[in-house]
């Protein structure tokens, strides 16, 4: 089966709607502009303070750490998953309540229109014209269990009544 013919299948368009494009590019720059900030900081950090260059390292990894799933879900979201999709506007609130507190506190800096561009980011994912590029997934019946009729009294186990009662197939 072709792209093509998987597309026409799922009703889902050949190419990323530019909204998902956007939201993406503006991810990308983000995540550029966050290791290049751990990175200067954390060598500043090393250099000032030499006895926490262990603390230093940590945290630059967890920072790198960080900004490698984020990438990861920026990835998947470009091919196609709603489940990422939900991951990244839960870090687009997590950076609205950011702006809020930043906002309300005073302490506004160039490091808050990374927030803003996260937002926005976010925003993009979920306007109606990206919907046609994350589809939703059918769900599967569960299986119908069998009804419990009692419990044995010599061995504590269910009793259930027969398949054939539980499954009128």
């Amino acid at each position: 089966m072709t792209t093509d013919e998987r597309a026409q299948e799922t009703g889902r368009p050949r190419q990323q709607p530019p909204v998902v494009i956007a939201a993406v590019s503006i991810w990308a720059v983000v995540l550029v502009e966050r290791i290049v900030v751990f990175s200067v900081m954390s060598v500043l950090s090393a250099l000032r303070e030499p006895d926490l260059l262990p603390a230093t390292v940590v945290a630059w990894v967890l920072g790198l750490g960080i900004c490698a799933l984020l990438a990861w879900a920026t990835l998947l979201v470009w091919r196609g998953s709603g489940t990422a999709r939900v991951w990244l506007g839960v870090m687009g609130a997590f950076a609205v309540v950011n702006v809020v507190v930043v906002a309300l506190t005073g302490n506004a800096s160039w490091l808050t229109l990374e927030a803003v561009a996260v937002i926005a980011a976010a925003v993009l994912l979920w306007l109606p014209s990206a919907r046609p590029w994350f589809p939703r997934v059918e769900r599967r019946p569960r299986v119908q269990e069998p009804r419990t009729i009692g419990w044995d009294p010599q061995t504590g186990e269910r009793i259930t009544e027969p398949r054939e009662v539980a499954d009128p197939r």
